[in-house]
């Protein structure tokens, strides 16, 4: 504490309401030349995007209604693990393969192990590496098939992987499975399709 000043006449300590009223004009006037200063807006826009759950991602051209309803939802309830792996489809159907890698990877981390989600990640991945099978898009495909056997975009992965590789007989029991799920997600005209296309290619190679 510092010694006071010698003065003749005597001293008296402020009263403390004076005292706190000067702290607080001093502090306004600090944070008053701050927050009109450039470093300060700087900081203030870096405090936003590092507050927005939407800050990892690469703006699209053109902003799209569906989009910015999406982004409006999350920005709302960040939590929503739905709303991040519907936000993942829309990147995917746009195969901005980045955004949507990083939409399912927050769905996942949001809602946990999901069979959906990991055959989703598989899909990015896939089409990411020009429709080859990486281990990492093997191994996606692994972990939703353990949650779910009849996880029916895993299985569609591994029948087109399948038949871009020429393996015509493992593609056919791929589909076929599929066929045999009677599952509302399998477009059951496209599958027959892909299945007659297979065997004739398949007949072409004996």
């Amino acid at each position: 504490m510092a010694e006071p000043v010698a003065s003749d006449a005597p001293s008296r300590p402020l009263p403390v309401k004076a005292l706190l009223a000067v702290a607080i004009v001093m502090v306004m006037a600090c944070v008053g030349g701050y927050l009109a200063s450039s470093k300060w807006q700087a900081v203030r826009q870096e405090q936003q995007r590092l507050a927005d759950p939407l800050r990892a991602f690469t703006d699209e051209p053109t902003a799209e209604k569906q989009l910015l309803t999406l982004q409006a939802a999350i920005r709302a309830n960040p939590q929503d693990s739905a709303q991040w792996a519907t936000l993942g489809e829309y990147y995917l159907w746009r195969n901005a393969y980045d955004n949507a890698l990083l939409a399912y990877q927050q769905a996942l981390r949001l809602r946990g192990e999901n069979a959906e989600i990991y055959s989703a990640l598989a899909t990015v991945r896939y089409y990411q590496s020009g429709q080859h099978m990486t281990p990492e898009t093997r191994e996606m495909i692994d972990k939703a098939l353990a949650l779910d056997a009849s996880e029916v975009t895993a299985l569609m992965l591994l029948a087109a992987d399948a038949f871009m590789q020429a393996d015509y007989v493992q593609a056919i029991a791929f589909w076929q499975k599929l066929l045999d799920l009677n599952s509302p997600r399998v477009n059951r005209v496209q599958l027959i399709d892909a299945i007659n296309m297979a065997k004739l290619l398949q007949n072409r190679q004996k």
